[in-house]
């Protein structure tokens, strides 16, 4: 079956721009969307039933798939999904998948061959892995509680971690200290999230977290009677329960009665959910109330606001209130009013239907859960919102790989990432206007924004670029980038004409804004400049300019100085100030291409090699480790690079070098930062991307002088989620620990 990367490459567009066309979202050049449009008939991408409506691909139907329609909170989401999508003239296909990710599998592909435009999911799995087929069509998805491992959808969530701290808070001032926790499958955010935020509220309570009181299971009833059962056949002596979702609540409270255990007499219940109408005619059960209706009206706004936006969106997180409703299942009554617990009607008060707001955690409230959860011994083998030392970004970690010595694990950079997509995709908002500049090869957004783009993708340093490209002709493309198409340098005269390069003091106080952005982030700042070979080639024109060595040199060379006189000027007052503040110099000098030198070697040594060691003496004299970022062939290159003294070079591309060859042959001498093909980047699922950097860190790392990184600059036919993609299986496969684990 062909993909969207199929229709892409055939069209030669990118898949954002097939996107695009199938979502009739944004504005696409006529040209463009017809060649699309007609790659898309020939590949029979689209069935002919809805390619006659190709340019709206309007079905009018929203897909939803719940764990359990029987559970009152899912059919509160349900109603409020169904009444937003029928005030939109929607119709809502309804999936129950009971927990089973083989039925969720069968829903998704019966909607997926129902043609529905969007899909809000409960999912019964944190693996995202079902879900590439809708986001190789461009269906957006929207979470409802449980979040995605691996992909930022948009999400809509309560949170979970604060109601359990409240739910303990409130048992422990009733006198109960011996709580047991009911949860849900590991790697389930909400179930994961609750164990969190019970471990929080102990360590707040100076209660220890025992192991043996934390239980795992399934969102069922019979489950929650099961593990209840094993406490008391263990021995463990508990007072209360706490249980994560209202299924698990009434198996435990059968299972209590089996033992002959009171309600709360003897062990206190409380948990997540309300009961519906059973709780408004037997008001029992004490609960963390989740506004189950409104997050279904929420989901739906998020991909309504989706499906009808003319621009791109970044991921949205809804995080909604909960409430503590206290009723007789807690205790509350018996200790303070003497009054034995009844299953009767006793009269209703407000309090018990009304409940407390709970506020959400901070970040570093819910850090400190996991902080407490592993320092008991017990680890998630999910994901989990807080980071770990070796998720967070570490310049430290970066410079002893530069140095080829190992860390806790491989750093990874991509310094060249031009896409407005992709930062405010991981930025999770939009950014402001662009900063000004006069070249498109500047990343979009502030100094500040690239810093928090750096550390939230745990990435450990970013560019400040320090860019005099004059004369450069730029052009708008189908899918509305500015590209490079020509120099305007023809003559001797135009040398006197040149544009203008930045004023010295406005670079200068653009480096230390990053500077003071990264301050106690970990993130290192690297000073980038602009070189005088590929600058003075494509201030002339890149095709020209090859015909200029031979017939013109002594232009060339000319143009070539200007360059480097002003370019060395600014290089050395950056090191004489902010030397020992930076993480490395890298000079952008494109010199290769994929069968090696641009040029002839002889010419090229001439050329390149004393005016480049002039480039580097002042980051070389302050003792400065020093990168070229230059694309190509590299195995006849390095030896020259080595001997002007360059110690790093990125983007290393696989495509046309052997990595492994030159990284053992180089060891000690050279680090190489690249490896992962910009074609899988842009073209490739989420299975092949981690695939090949686990593949990269298993051949690559050992013995340090390796850092991860696309092959080329990022920008916008890159999708976004497979940056970040990159970017977690770094985390996943790049600690030393794991290199040498076999696949």
């Amino acid at each position: 079956m062909p993909t969207i990367a199929d229709v892409a490459r055939r069209a030669g567009v990118s898949p954002v721009t097939v996107s695009r066309v199938l979502n009739g979202t944004a504005r696409v050049h006529p040209a463009t969307r017809d060649a699309v449009e007609r790659v898309i008939a020939e590949l029979g991408y689209v069935p002919n039933v809805v390619a006659r409506g190709l340019r709206s691909r309007r079905t009018s139907t929203l897909g939803l798939i719940v764990p359990d329609i029987g559970n009152p909170l899912w059919t509160a989401v349900a109603r409020g999904v169904e009444d937003a999508a029928r005030s939109h003239g929607y119709a809502v296909f309804l999936g129950n998948t009971d927990e089973n990710p083989t039925r969720q599998e069968q829903y998704l592909q019966t909607m997926l061959g129902q043609r529905v435009e969007g899909l809000i999911i409960v999912p019964c799995e944190a693996d995202v892995h079902d879900l590439i087929p809708l986001q190789e069509q461009g269906i957006p998805v929207v979470a409802v509680e449980r979040v995605f491992q691996g992909w930022d959808t948009d999400a809509v969530t309560t949170d979970v971690a604060a109601g359990a701290r409240a739910l303990v808070h409130h048992l422990a001032a009733l006198g109960r200290t011996c709580i047991a926790v009911l949860s849900g499958p590991i790697a389930l955010s909400s179930a994961d999230d609750c164990v969190a935020g019970y471990c929080l509220a102990l360590h707040e309570l100076g209660l220890p977290v025992e192991p043996k009181m934390i239980r795992r299971g399934e969102f069922r009833a019979v489950s929650g009677a099961h593990m209840t059962e094993q406490l008391l056949d263990e021995g463990v002596q508990i007072d209360a329960i706490l249980a994560v979702n209202s299924a698990l609540a009434l198996g435990a409270l059968e299972a209590l009665q089996r033992r002959g255990l009171r309600v709360p007499e003897d062990v206190a219940l409380v948990c997540f959910d309300d009961l519906g109408m059973l709780s408004i005619s037997l008001p029992f059960m004490t609960v963390i109330a989740q506004p189950g209706y409104e997050m279904g009206s929420n989901a739906a706004q998020l991909l309504f606001s989706r499906l009808h936006s003319t621009q791109f969106l970044p991921p949205r997180r809804v995080v909604l209130p909960t409430r503590l409703i206290v009723r007789y299942s807690c205790g509350f009554h018996l200790k303070h009013t003497k009054e034995q617990s009844r299953l009767s009607l006793p009269a209703l008060h407000a309090s018990m239907n009304q409940g407390v707001l709970i506020k959400p955690l901070g970040d570093a409230e819910r850090h400190a859960g996991y902080a407490y959860l592993d320092g008991a011994g017990i680890g998630l083998t999910g994901q989990s919102p807080r980071p770990a030392d070796y998720d967070r970004p570490n310049v430290e970690r970066l410079l002893r790989i530069l140095r080829h010595e190992e860390a806790d694990r491989v750093p990874h950079l991509n310094l060249w990432v031009t896409s407005r997509a992709v930062y405010e995709y991981v930025l999770g908002r939009s950014l402001r206007d662009a900063q000004s500049s006069r070249t498109p090869d500047l990343p979009p957004g502030s100094p500040e924004d690239h810093v928090e783009f750096a550390a939230r993708l745990g990435m450990d340093a970013v560019a400040c670029n320090f860019i005099w490209q004059p004369n450069n002709l730029f052009a708008r493309s189908s899918d509305g980038s500015m590209c490079y198409v020509g120099g305007s340098v023809r003559s001797w005269s135009d040398l006197d004409k040149l544009e203008p390069p930045p004023v010295l003091a406005d670079q200068l106080d653009i480096l230390e804004r990053y500077l003071r952005a990264a301050q106690g982030t970990g993130v290192g700042v690297v000073a980038s400049f602009s070189s005088f070979f590929d600058c003075a080639m494509r201030a002339v024109g890149t095709i020209e300019a090859l015909y200029l060595f031979y017939d013109d040199r002594a232009f060339l060379e000319a143009l070539m100085n200007i360059l480097l006189e002003h370019q060395q000027r600014v290089m050395r007052a950056v090191c004489d100030r902010f030397a020992e503040e930076l993480a490395f110099v890298l000079v952008k000098d494109e010199i290769a291409h994929n069968v090696g030198l641009m040029i002839r070697p002889d010419m090229f040594e001439e050329m390149f090699v004393p005016r480049m060691r002039q480039l580097i003496a002042p980051a070389k004299e302050h003792g400065k480790l020093v990168g070229l970022y230059t694309r190509g062939r590299m195995e006849k290159v390095l030896p020259i690079l080595e001997h002007i003294g360059f110690d790093i070079v990125l983007p290393m591309e696989p495509e046309c070098n052997d990595l492994v060859h030159l990284k053992r042959q180089w060891r000690g001498k050279m680090a190489f930062i690249g490896g992962i093909p910009l074609s899988l980047l842009a073209y490739g699922n989420w299975e092949k991307i981690e695939d090949s950097v686990q593949e990269a860190c298993i051949q690559l790392a050992p013995g340090g002088g390796y850092v991860l990184g696309a092959s080329g600059p990022i920008t916008e036919g890159v999708p976004p989620q497979n940056v970040w993609m990159m970017a977690q299986a770094v985390h996943k496969y790049g600690r030393y620990a794991r290199s040498s684990e076999p696949r």
